[in-house]
C-alpha cells in the first residue's frame, strides 16, 4: 500500500473511532427519564414486531423484566464496537500482539470510565463500575472477533494460495 493510501486509511480508522465515541457521549447524555423511554421504546417496538397482538399490560410487564438485561447488552455491544475499532487501528503498530491487545483493552477501559464519570454529571443518572465492568468486557470481547476474523482471514487466504 502506498503512504498516501496508508494515511487515508489510517484517519478514517480513526474517523470511525470518533464516531463511535461521539455516539457514546450522546447516549450517556440523556437524562435518565429520556433514556429510559429511549430503551423502553425499542424493546417494545422489538417485541410488537414479533407478536402484535399483545396487551399493552402484558408489554409493559415483559420490558419491565426485561428493561435492565438490555440495557446492559447494550453497554456490552456498544463497547464491542469500540472494541473491535480500537484494535483495528492498533493493530498495524510495531509492538507484540499482547501489548496491541493490552493498549486496545485500556483504552476502551478509560473511555468507559470516562463515560461513567460523564454520566455522574446528567440528571437523572449516576456512573456505575459495574458498567465499566461491562463495558471493559465487551471491548475485549470486539478485540477477540477482531482478532477471529483475521485468524479466519489468513487461514482462508493461505488455502485459496495453496489451491
Amino acid at each position: 500500500m502506498g503512504k498516501e493510501k496508508n494515511r487515508i486509511v489510517k484517519i478514517i480508522k480513526i474517523s470511525l473511532i470518533i464516531l463511535w465515541m461521539i455516539v457514546v457521549f450522546v447516549f450517556s447524555s440523556q437524562s435518565g427519564d429520556e433514556s429510559s423511554k429511549v430503551s423502553t421504546g425499542f424493546i417494545s417496538s422489538i417485541i410488537r414486531l414479533f407478536n402484535n397482538n399483545i396487551s399493552q399490560d402484558e408489554l409493559t410487564a415483559i420490558v419491565d423484566v426485561i428493561h435492565p438485561y438490555i440495557r446492559k447488552l447494550a453497554h456490552f455491544t456498544l463497547y464491542t464496537i469500540g472494541g473491535f475499532l480500537i484494535y483495528n487501528l492498533i493493530k498495524d503498530s510495531n509492538v507484540t500482539s499482547k501489548r496491541k491487545v493490552i493498549t486496545s483493552e485500556l483504552i476502551g477501559m478509560l473511555y468507559a470510565l470516562s463515560d461513567e464519570l460523564h454520566q455522574t454529571f446528567i440528571s437523572q443518572r449516576c456512573g456505575s463500575i459495574i458498567d465499566v465492568f461491562i463495558d471493559s468486557l465487551g471491548v475485549l470481547f470486539g478485540i477477540g472477533i477482531y482478532i477471529l476474523i483475521l485468524k479466519i482471514w489468513k487461514k482462508y487466504n493461505n488455502t485459496k494460495k495453496v489451491e
